[in-house]
C-alpha cells in the first residue's frame, strides 16, 4: 500500500546555520574542485557536485531520518549513504566514531571527516544541508582514490548513494530512478496518450495491447496492427519507447497516424485525440444474479470503476443478489482507493486506521458514502498474494461482519509506504506507518484468516466445503479470536496460526464455486459472517 506525497525540504537561512556549515565544510569546495579538476581531461567523466545532487542527497537523508517508521540517526544514514558507493567500487568501506566519519579504501584509512556537533534538542534542523555537504566531501575524497568512481556517470552515483541510504530499511523501501518512477506513476495515475502499448525494433512498431475504452480502441486499433507513421514521421526501425513518446502528449491534443491493419495490405490514416488512460483493474462478470468482480490492484480509477460495475449489475433482471469480490493476487496499491472500495460496501462506521511516529501518517478511516449494494451478501476471495491495501479491504469487511472470507491465509503486509518525489524525477519509497483493522489488530506479517479455507483435498466439492465450515463454526470463531489477539512480533505463534490454512496462490475457479454455493443460502452466509466476535463498535468515535 502506498500513500502519495511530494516532499519539499526547506532550508532555514540562519546565521547560526551558516556559521556551522562553514566550520564543518570549509574544505569541501576545495576537495570537490580538486577532484573535478583532476578528472576534467577524461572523456565521459561527470562531476556529481551540482545543485541537484546536493539537494537530492540532503532530501534523502532528511526524509529517512524524520519519516521512516523506525527512528534512525542521521549519522547512521550518512554512513549507509556513502557506503552505497561500494556497489560501484568494492574497495570502499565507511566507518564512524563518535567524532569522525572514517573513510577507508583498499583496507586502509584514507581520510577522516569531523561530524557536526548536534544535540537531541536541535537535531540540526537549523541547517539540513550540512549532511549533504559531508556526503559530497566524502564522495570527492573517494573519487581521488577510485578510478571507477571518476568514470561513473552522475545518475549512477546518485542511485548508489540513495540506495545506500535505504539499504538497511525494510524490504518495502526502494529507490526508483526517473524512468522506472515514471512507469510507476503511469500505473497509479494513468498517462496522457491514445491507449496502446507497442513493440518496436526491426520493421514497423506493432501494437501489442489496446486498452479497453481508450481512444485507440474507439478508433479501431487492434493488437497486431503496424504503426507506419506518427505525425508524418516514418516509424520504420524505431524503438518502442520512441514511438510511445510520440503518441503521448498534452490532453486534448490530437495525433495523426497511419496504420497497416493486421492481415491487410491497406494503409489507413487516423486522427486520434489524446486523453488520460488508466490501466484497467476491475474485471466484472454477472452470474446467477451475483456480481463477480476481480480487482487486480488499486489505482486512481479502481473504486469508481467498481462502483459502476455494481450499479450496472443492479439493473439486470432480478437485480443484485450477491457480490463476490475477488482480491486474489491483488498486491495492493493506493491507500485511499482501498479505503474507497471498502466504503462501497459499508453503511457507516470504521474501516481502519494507521499508526506512526509521523503525525502526517496517522489516519482514521470511516465509511462515509453508504453501502452501494444495500447490504446484499458479500464474499471476499483472498490468497497468499493478497496484500497491503487489499488486505485492509478484506480485514475491514470481515471485522464488520460485512463479508465472509474464502481462500487461504493472505500475505500479511500491514504497512503503508510513502512515495516521495525527488529533484531528479525519481522516487524514494519507504514504510512510514502500519495499519490496523476496525477491531484494532494489525495483520502485518500474520495476514488474514478465511472463514472457509479451500486448501484441502483436490477432489473436494463446493457443497462439502460450505457444510464443513458451518459444522466447524465454533472452531473458526475461536481461531479468529486468537488471530486478532496475536502479537505480530511473536514469531512462533505467528507461524503456527498461518499454518492452520497455509498461504496459497492457486487462483482456481473452485473458490468462486464455493462462494456461489455459500451465497445460495442467506442463513448459512450470516452464520459464517458473524463468526468470531460481536459487531465491532465504532472504536474510533472518540479519536
Amino acid at each position: 500500500m502506498v500513500a502519495r506525497r511530494v516532499s519539499e525540504t526547506k532550508y532555514p537561512n540562519t546565521d547560526t546555520g551558516m556559521r556551522r556549515l562553514q566550520r564543518v565544510c570549509a574544505a569541501v569546495g576545495l576537495c570537490v574542485s580538486l577532484a573535478a579538476c583532476a578528472s576534467s581531461d577524461r572523456m565521459g567523466v561527470t562531476s556529481p557536485d551540482d545543485p541537484q545532487t546536493r539537494e537530492l542527497i540532503s532530501q534523502t537523508i532528511e526524509l529517512v531520518a524524520t519519516r521512516y517508521i523506525d527512528p534512525i540517526s542521521r549519522e547512521q544514514i550518512l554512513v549507509n549513504t556513502l557506503d552505497g558507493l561500494s556497489s560501484i567500487d568494492e574497495n570502499i568501506r565507511v566507518d564512524i566514531t563518535p567524532m569522525d566519519l572514517v573513510l577507508q579504501y583498499d583496507d586502509r584509512t584514507v581520510d577522516r571527516i569531523a561530524l557536526p556537533a548536534t544535540s537531541d534538542e536541535t537535531v540540526d534542523h537549523d541547517n539540513l544541508q550540512v549532511w549533504s555537504e559531508i556526503t559530497l566531501n566524502g564522495l570527492a575524497k573517494y573519487r581521488a582514490h577510485s578510478a571507477k568512481l571518476r568514470n561513473t556517470q552522475t545518475k549512477d552515483i546518485e542511485s548508489a548513494l540513495i540506495s545506500g541510504a535505504i539499504r538497511n530499511l525494510d524490504r518495502y523501501s526502494r529507490y526508483e530512478g526517473p524512468a522506472r518512477a515514471e512507469n510507476a506513476r503511469n500505473r497509479r495515475d494513468g498517462y496522457i496518450g491514445i491507449g496502446v502499448r507497442v513493440v518496436g525494433g526491426s520493421g514497423y512498431p506493432v501494437v501489442k495491447l489496446v486498452h479497453p475504452e481508450s481512444p485507440a480502441a474507439r478508433a479501431g486499433l487492434h493488437p497486431g496492427d503496424q504503426i507506419l507513421t506518427v505525425n508524418g514521421e516514418d516509424m520504420y526501425g524505431k524503438a518502442s519507447r520512441y514511438a510511445a513518446d510520440l503518441l503521448h502528449g498534452e490532453e486534448g491534443t490530437s495525433v495523426l497516424i497511419e496504420v497497416n491493419a493486421a492481415n491487410s495490405p491497406a494503409i489507413t490514416p487516423m486522427e486520434i485525440l489524446r486523453e488520460r488512460v488508466i490501466d484497467r483493474t476491475v474485471f466484472a462478470e454477472y452470474r446467477d444474479n451475483v456480481l463477480i468482480a476481480r480487482v487486480s490492484s488499486f489505482n486512481s480509477a479502481t473504486a469508481t470503476t467498481l462502483a459502476d460495475s455494481i450499479m450496472k449489475a443492479k439493473l439486470y433482471d432480478g437485480g443484485l443478489e450477491g457480490v463476490i469480490l475477488d482480491l486474489r493476487g491483488n498486491r495492493g496499491g493506493l491507500l485511499q482507493q482501498g479505503v474507497a472500495v471498502a466504503d462501497l460496501f459499508l453503511a457507516d462506521g470504521p474501516i481502519g486506521k494507521t499508526f506512526s511516529r509521523v503525525m502526517a501518517a496517522r489516519h482514521i478511516f470511516k465509511a462515509e458514502s453508504g453501502d452501494l449494494t444495500n447490504g446484499v451478501p458479500l464474499v471476499v476471495l483472498i490468497d497468499g498474494r493478497t496484500a497491503s491495501s487489499a488486505e485492509l479491504v478484506a480485514a475491514a469487511l470481515q471485522d464488520r461482519h460485512r463479508a465472509v472470507l474464502i481462500g487461504s491465509t493472505s500475505f500479511g503486509k500491514g504497512s503503508v509506504q510513502a512515495i516521495n518525489d525527488l529533484p531528479n524525477h525519481g522516487t524514494l519509497t519507504f514504510t512510514w506507518s502500519r495499519m490496523t483493522a476496525p477491531s484494532g489488530y494489525t495483520f502485518d506479517r500474520i495476514g488474514l484468516f478465511p472463514a472457509i479455507c479451500t486448501q484441502s483435498d483436490a477432489n473436494d466439492t463446493a457443497i462439502h466445503q460450505v457444510a464443513q465450515a458451518l459444522s466447524q463454526r465454533d472452531q473458526i470463531a475461536s481461531m479468529m479470536m486468537k488471530w486478532r489477539a496475536l502479537d505480530y512480533q511473536d514469531e512462533k505463534s505467528r507461524r503456527e496460526l498461518r499454518n492452520v490454512c497455509p498461504a496459497s496462490a492457486n487462483g482456481e475457479t473452485f473458490d468462486v464455486e464455493v462462494a456461489l454455493e455459500l451465497l445460495k443460502n442467506r442463513r448459512e452466509y450470516k452464520n459464517l459472517a458473524y463468526a468470531g466476535q460481536e459487531e465491532i463498535a465504532d472504536t474510533f468515535a472518540s479519536q
